[in-house]
């Protein structure tokens, strides 16, 4: 089935879609309903850019979540080349076979063990490399801000 079969990955929670093209709020207010059905847990995510140098809007969606919202984060890309010094998103992308890679958009460093990424996966923060499904799943994440 085009769409929902054809990843390397499922989904099997509450949220919305990684791919939904949808904005925070819009995210978080239809979110909220199903957060009221889960008392045994639940939390939303918000996919944003770097936004150190948008403090504004990062409290718009912090007061947002606030009035809102049971329990949600912001899910921000803190990555770092050691090859470079680059300090931004290491970006995913297709080795020539065709394998989902991790490359500095600065430098082009490919060697895992001269970067530093960070991805919210399951719940958890890791900077550990993941598989290919997990891989595409990151990827296939769209920026809610």
């Amino acid at each position: 089935i085009p769409g929902v079969t054809d990843k390397n990955y499922i989904t099997n929670s509450y949220h919305v879609h990684v791919t939904e093209k949808i904005d925070a709020f819009t995210k978080l207010k239809f979110e909220s309903d199903f957060q009221k059905l889960s008392p045994g847990g639940a939390i939303s995510y918000v996919e944003v850019p770097n936004m150190q140098n948008n403090i504004p809007a990062v409290l718009s969606v912090m007061k947002f979540i606030y009035d809102n919202i049971m329990y949600a984060e912001l899910n921000t890309k803190s990555d770092f080349c050691l090859q470079c010094g680059y300090d931004g998103e290491i970006e995913i992308t297709e080795n020539n076979n065709g394998k989902l890679i991790w490359k500095c958009p600065n430098c082009g460093n490919t060697n895992q063990d001269m970067m530093f990424v960070a991805r919210r996966t399951c719940g958890y923060i890791g900077t550990q490399f993941w598989n290919q499904g997990r891989t595409q799943e990151i990827k296939d994440r769209v920026l809610h801000l």
